[in-house]
């Protein structure tokens, strides 16, 4: 008996991979529109979230992997809260970043990607996120203009309390061992 690959022709094998890396099953969706409806930043997105997850289920990982739609997803779970099926959309989205970059791919939105490897960068760093060195880490890596200007209020809001240098704290080891988990699965 043929399998339905044979039949179609469509490799599902990434979607497979994806959905297992990610928790989520993204052959639930029967493309309601209900995520993507629902979403507050589509405006800026190539491709909408029930397209991607067709995209997968179809095998058009060439598409996905220069798709601004991962890179636009602000994670705010919307999708999630919206889709009848429960598909958690923001945690396939965010394993499909971290697969886009394991590819060697340019990201579509450079800044965003940026922002996002700061982000993780910071957490491995320091077990949580510190706001202070997460933007200036941030703007040391896109040398957006007004750094001085930038560098200059920091200072200020440092003397009133406002901002902080990360402080210690536990479970480094443990946020560790998640990122090694994580990116070990993404690089199979």
């Amino acid at each position: 008996m043929k399998s339905l690959s044979d039949i179609t022709g469509i490799d599902s094998s990434f979607a497979k991979k994806a959905a297992a890396a990610a928790s989520v099953d993204l052959f639930a969706c029967y493309q309601c529109g209900k995520c993507t409806n629902g979403c507050p930043v589509t405006f800026a997105m190539d491709y909408y979230p029930h397209q991607i997850i067709r995209m997968l289920q179809l095998g058009l990982t060439d598409e996905i992997l220069h798709a601004d739609c991962i890179w636009v997803c602000a994670s705010c779970e919307t999708c999630f809260t919206r889709c009848p099926n429960e598909i958690e959309i923001p945690r396939l989205m965010d394993y499909l970043k971290q697969w886009v970059l394991s590819q060697g791919i340019r990201p579509a939105e450079e800044r965003v990607t940026i922002f996002h490897q700061e982000f993780l960068d910071n957490i491995k760093k320091y077990g949580r996120i510190n706001e202070t060195l997460l933007m200036g880490g941030y703007q040391l890596r896109t040398g957006l203009g007004g750094m001085l200007k930038n560098l200059l209020l920091a200072g200020r809001m440092l003397k009133r309390g406002r901002l902080a240098f990360p402080a210690k704290t536990g479970g480094k080891a443990a946020v560790k061992r998640l990122f090694d988990r994580k990116e070990s699965q993404v690089g199979k």
